[in-house]
Order: structure tokens, then C-alpha cells, then sequence
């Protein structure tokens, strides 16, 4: 379990899938929450089954396990959630409440319980009952066409809408959380993870409303440039600073007041750049460049070794020896970092399903009989 931080005493269900809760209920309980995941019997949530996945994100969880669709599932969810501060999950619309395990129906046994819905598409929308996962939301949102400009995108080996989405799904809760300090009663988190998506288009939306295009255009200096060992490295001069920086460096004093030059111009421009960095390995670059915004496309095993990864302590090592990224948020200024996060492993599929049950007031015969149903 987790140690001290500013969500101690907060206690959380998680009846979600894959990464969307997985990673929403990782950042509270990080703050000190306690979440308790409950799993189908049997195999548990598919993220299991994802290598890395389980580890990184539901360590220091409990889990349990409850077959939602079992007749038994409403009394058992009734006896958990009357206990509970927040309740997470990523059910299509409606299908909980069919069940009689809904917002409304867990709502009237715990009026203060906060109620964080995570799905694609959000509660009220025509694509609701449309199946999707994170590439799905970053072709919906307008993203992946940004990303690829005029090319046919690569696929992105990582999640990325999903994250967002869950972050603001936190922000959704603790703000509800709040609001409950005040008024005593939950609310209903209504998350769209294309919502969240889509908000990071907020000022091309804004442009392209007034008539302007989306995206940034092209520029030699915000972009990637292959060096002489074959590596990447990111060129963020978009500024005046780093673009004379870079200009004076490399010795191009014709490209100085070139920084905003049109498309056709920046082309060449970036071709020149090529031509240059193509010339060095991309560790040379970095180190020659500190003030021209260069930096390396690193990969996952550069990020175990970074400098900056390690001054910041960013690796969390489990128990069970599995290494993890810890929390971005940070809580200095009151002693130790509130959101360390806890080196408890990733729990076994219902390692804690009986004391979970024991702690919600079931006897042994009823937990006994749950199993013997195969509701838990």
C-alpha cells in the first residue's frame, strides 16, 4: 500500500480495464490513495497480459476479484461502495446501470461517493457504442493528422491519448473531491478520453474557426534530423535565442533573420541543416548545441541511464525487483516527497479478495458461498 501523502484515507475502487483507469487510479494512489482493483476471476484484467504493464501500473494496489455480471455482483458492490471515497471504471453507457450497479444505484448507498466514468467517447455522444482504443482516438481527435503532416503516419508504438485522458480524469476527481468537502455529496466524472485528446488542438480549433489553417507549418528549425551514427536528435530552435545560438555555432550568419522565413524557404533551409548535422554523431551535436534547444531522440534504455532520470530520482525499484517510473507530481517543501509511491509489487490476481470481503463485514460461510458460485 501506499505510504503518507495528501490522498491518505482516500480509498478507491477500480472496476476499469486495460491502461485508462489502470493509469488514473496509479497517479491517486501515488498521492496516498488506496485502490483496490477488481478483477475478473479467473485471468484478471487483460493488462496483465501486457509485459511491463501490470507492474508499472498497479503496484502498490490491492486486487480483488468480482464478476460484474454474476447476480451477486450488486450486493457485493453495495457492501464495497459504502466504504469508498471514489469510484473508477470504463463500461460502455448504461451497461452498469443495467446491472444495478450504476451511479444511481451505488450513489443512493453513498451519497459522498465520487464517481469517475473513463471511457472513450464519454457518456452522451453518437460513437458511444463504437469499439476504440488509443490510435482510434488519436485519428477521431485530429491529432495523428498534426503528427503526420502531409505522409501516411506511423503507428505509435505507445499510449498517448490515454494518458491524457486519464490525467484529466484525476483532475475530474480531485476536484470533485473537493467540491464534496463542501457539500457532503459525490459526483458523477463524465471523461472522454477524445475529449482530452481533442483539447490539445484548442488553438489550431481557434485558428481554423477564423479562417487560418492548422498546424504549424514548416520549419527547419523545430524538427528531427538524422546525425552521422545513424541517431536521432530534436532541433526546438523556434525562438530568436536558440536560433542565433545555432546559427553562430554552425557558422550560417545568412540564416540568422531567417527564422520565420515562408514554407518554400524553410525547406531549403532544412536541407542545409541536414546536410550539417549528417556530418557528427548525435552525441556531439548534443554537446556542442547546449544552447540552440538540440537534444537526442533517446530510446527506453538511454531514459534508465539519463542523467536528469537519475538526479531526479525518477526510478521507483518494487520489491519484487521490477523497476518503474515514479510519479511526475512532486511534492517538495513538507519533508519527503508526498507522491513517492509505494514498492509494494503488483498484487496477484485477487490476492486480496478474502480481507477485502472480511473488511466489508461478509462471514466465512458468505465468502464461501460467493466462491463456490464463482462470483468471486
Amino acid at each position: 500500500m501506499t505510504g503518507a501523502g495528501p490522498l491518505t484515507g482516500i480509498r478507491v475502487l477500480d472496476l476499469s480495464r486495460l491502461h485508462p483507469g489502470a493509469l488514473c487510479t496509479r497517479l491517486l494512489a501515488d498521492l496516498g490513495a488506496e485502490v483496490l482493483r477488481v478483477e475478473q476471476p479467473g485471468p484478471g484484467d487483460l493488462l496483465r497480459t501486457i509485459p511491463g504493464a501490470h507492474a508499472a501500473y498497479n503496484h502498490g494496489k490491492r486486487s480483488m476479484t468480482l464478476d460484474l455480471r454474476h447476480d451477486a455482483a450488486p450486493a457485493v458492490l453495495r457492501r464495497l461502495a459504502a466504504d469508498a471515497d471514489v469510484l473508477v471504471e470504463s463500461a460502455r453507457p448504461g451497461s452498469l446501470d443495467r446491472t444495478g450497479i450504476g451511479f444511481a444505484q451505488l450513489g443512493a448507498v453513498n451519497p459522498g461517493l465520487v464517481w469517475c466514468s473513463l471511457t472513450g467517447f464519454g457518456q452522451a455522444s453518437p460513437y458511444a457504442d463504437r469499439p476504440a482504443h488509443d490510435l482510434s482516438f488519436l485519428g477521431y481527435s485530429g491529432l495523428l493528422s498534426l503528427l503526420a503532416g502531409d505522409s501516411v503516419p506511423a503507428t505509435p508504438d505507445v499510449v498517448i491519448a490515454v494518458p491524457i485522458g486519464a490525467l484529466v480524469a484525476v483532475i475530474g476527481i480531485l476536484a470533485a473531491l473537493r467540491e464534496r468537502d463542501r457539500t457532503g455529496r459525490g459526483r458523477l466524472v463524465d471523461t472522454s478520453i477524445l475529449d482530452a485528446a481533442s483539447w490539445l488542438l484548442s488553438e489550431h480549433v481557434a485558428r481554423v474557426s477564423e479562417g487560418g489553417a492548422a498546424g504549424w507549418g514548416v520549419s527547419a528549425s523545430r524538427r528531427a534530423y538524422r546525425c552521422a551514427d545513424g541517431r536521432l536528435l530534436t532541433l526546438a530552435a523556434a525562438e530568436p535565442r536558440p536560433w542565433r545560438a545555432l546559427c553562430a555555432t554552425l557558422d550560417l550568419p545568412d540564416l540568422v533573420d531567417r527564422l520565420y522565413a515562408p514554407a518554400a524557404e524553410q525547406t531549403a533551409m532544412a536541407e542545409r541543416l541536414a546536410a550539417l548535422f549528417a556530418s557528427r554523431p548525435m552525441a556531439a551535436w548534443v554537446q556542442l548545441l547546449p544552447e540552440a534547444a538540440v537534444g537526442p531522440v533517446s530510446t527506453v534504455p538511454d531514459l534508465l541511464h539519463d542523467p536528469h532520470v537519475r538526479a531526479r530520482g525518477n526510478l521507483l525499484e518494487l520489491e519484487d525487483g521490477a523497476t518503474v517510473l515514479r510519479s511526475p507530481v512532486r511534492l517538495a517543501g513538507a519533508g519527503d516527497d508526498a507522491s513517492a509511491g509505494s514498492p509494494a509489487p503488483a498484487p496477484a490476481c485477487g490476492e486480496h479478495t478474502d480481507l477485502v470481503l472480511t473488511k466489508a463485514g461478509f462471514t466465512q460461510s458468505e465468502i464461501a458461498t460467493l466462491r463456490r458460485e464463482k462470483a468471486v
